[in-house]
């Protein structure tokens, strides 16, 4: 349904997962749904700078749009009303160009904020294991 790619950060350390990106499969995100789940599973699809298309429309997700739910461990919510009601309240803004909610092709999140929403820490959790020469391995777990 989503395809999901992270890019990570650099430091001395090594690199560790910073934003999350989805992109709809289908072409368009569905505003009319009220919550799209989104799976935390690792590893996570590597995406550089480099690959972002600059030309492509996406909008931040913040933390007071995301949830957790009971009922699918594993995974974070996005409130969509909030979305369209902060995406409605930039489209009638003087400076801003019109585009159209169709015209939306990527969501972007902080990893922080999804940490901090599902209680866990994933920059550690699936940091980058330098010490491995298989860049398949994470944290010393074959994937």
């Amino acid at each position: 349904m989503y395809k999901i790619s992270v890019i990570y950060d650099y430091s001395y350390d090594g690199m560790w997962p910073a934003w999350m990106v989805i992109k709809p499969r289908c072409g368009c995100f569905d505003w009319n749904t009220e919550t799209i789940y989104i799976p935390i599973e690792a590893p996570f699809q590597r995406l550089s700078r480099d690959e972002m298309n600059d030309d492509s429309l996406g909008i931040s997700i913040i933390q007071t749009d995301l949830l957790v739910s009971v009922k699918k461990p594993n995974h974070f919510g996005i409130f969509m009303p909030r979305v369209k009601q902060r995406l409605n309240k930039l489209r009638g803004e003087k400076l801003t160009p019109f585009f159209r909610m169709s015209d939306i092709e990527h969501l972007i999140i902080q990893m922080s904020d999804i940490e901090i929403i599902m209680g866990m820490n994933i920059s550690t959790r699936f940091a980058w294991d330098y010490s491995k020469n298989d860049r398949s391995q994470v944290n010393g777990t074959d994937f």
